[in-house]
């Protein structure tokens, strides 16, 4: 269950990242297309503008022709230019109203302006069609210059309204974008925090069934075959007795009994690694501190407890682990370090920390992640101390011992229930 809510979040982790992606590539896309058919409109607009007056000074130019040569080519001719700037006008009205968001003052003040342009135009049309008084032509001329610079005014404040109207949607789009930025940020924070507390369950969970099958399994060792062992050595030492008279058998039968006997102390020693017994009686400090005088009578390594910072509570399944990885560090100090003295310091409330040294061979710490270098101890260790979510720091050399320090938080290993 806990590996499919895992996949699952992890797939809505991704959505979120596809959508925001989709969403602020899109409305970028977008700003520089639309950002850039306003500016192709705006210059059109200009160009417009200009043919209009261009066609209206062509039809003036003509009409001095007329007047000065009388030609009557030039008359039809100022009135053909004007019909075109006609156009040119309808054509702007037209791109105006196109790139319409929403009906503005300055939109209706420049085709008001286009209008009062076409209607002078129209004038000059039927003044020139019913031509007979060359000084009223004149000032249609100058009226129609008059409203061309009006309209001029008009189409810069036209366009700079356009301009800043499209910096508002920028700046409009990109605060919806940082919006969606924090949303999917904190939905991300969200689904990350439950994807941790999943993994951190399923932890829990592999810890409760590992510890459970541990005591099983030590159980069914103590009961199933300590008993029989126990069983051997009894009735060796009866037939001992009765073949007292037979030194051969009686050889053998001691054989039987001692091997019976060391038998016996590697079962209890493999049921005390599956499940510490003394953790059952004592807390983790006592423990600790029982290990280390059972390692002490040994007389091979002197080994130094310090659990006196030590003010946090871990849960017994936690216990469980650190004396294992305690264990571990010792028992790799006597078999392969070579060791003569080992110091095993832990504090902490909250955080605990552990930190154990020795005085053996060392090793290159550098290729830790060896497995023929770290060996099988060391691999069962950082296995171990990433199962509680700590982290840890190795510092070793050849011939300059070993160091290691162990930091976890108890309130990132929080159990509902304890192990049974």
């Amino acid at each position: 269950m806990s590996i499919s809510k895992n996949f699952i979040i992890k797939q809505k982790i991704i959505s979120v990242l596809v959508l925001f992606s989709f969403f602020s590539f899109g409305g970028i896309i977008y700003t520089f297309h639309f950002s850039a058919c306003l500016d192709k409109a705006h210059i059109k607009l200009v160009e417009k503008s200009e043919k209009i007056e261009i066609k209206v000074l062509d039809a003036r130019i003509n009409l001095d022709n007329y007047l000065q040569i009388n030609i009557k080519e030039s008359l039809d001719s100022s009135q053909w230019y004007l019909k075109k700037s006609k156009l040119y006008i309808i054509d702007v009205e037209r791109m105006i109203t196109d790139f319409r968001t929403y009906t503005s003052n300055q939109e209706k003040l420049i085709l008001s302006d286009l209008s009062r342009l076409k209607q002078s135009i129209s004038n000059l049309e039927n003044k020139i069609k019913k031509y007979n008084d060359g000084l009223s032509i004149n000032t249609s001329f100058d009226q129609f210059e008059q409203y061309f610079t009006d309209y001029e005014k008009s189409l810069h404040l036209f366009i700079n309204e356009t301009n800043s109207r499209l910096k508002q949607e920028i700046f409009i789009l990109l605060l919806a974008i940082f919006i969606i930025l924090i949303v999917s940020l904190l939905l991300i924070i969200r689904l990350t925090n439950n994807l941790i507390k999943i993994n951190a369950d399923l932890v829990r969970n592999t810890m409760k069934v590992e510890q459970r099958e541990r005591r099983r399994i030590a159980m069914d060792l103590h009961d199933g075959l300590g008993a029989l062992l126990s069983s051997i050595g009894i009735y060796g030492k009866i037939l001992a007795k009765e073949f007292k008279k037979e030194p051969e058998a009686l050889v053998k039968l001691n054989q039987i009994s001692s091997l019976s006997k060391q038998a016996l102390e590697t079962v209890e020693e493999v049921i005390n690694n599956l499940n510490p017994s003394v953790l059952n009686r004592y807390n983790l400090s006592e423990s600790l501190e029982k290990l280390s005088g059972k390692i002490n009578k040994l007389g091979k390594l002197n080994l130094t407890v310090n659990t006196d910072n030590l003010s946090g509570m871990p849960l017994k399944s936690t216990e469980v682990i650190v004396y294992r990885i305690c264990n571990e560090l010792i028992n790799n100090s006597l078999r392969h370090a070579k060791a003569s003295e080992a110091h095993l310091i832990l504090s902490g409330y909250k955080t605990i920390l552990i930190k154990y040294s020795d005085n053996g061979i060392g090793f290159d710490s550098a290729k830790i992640n060896n497995s023929e270098s770290g060996g099988m101890g060391l691999k069962n260790i950082t296995d171990r101390i990433s199962s509680i979510g700590g982290k840890l720091n190795i510092k070793s050399r050849p011939g300059k011992g070993f160091f290691i320090e162990i930091k976890f938080n108890i309130n990132t290993i929080k159990h509902t229930n304890e192990i049974n």
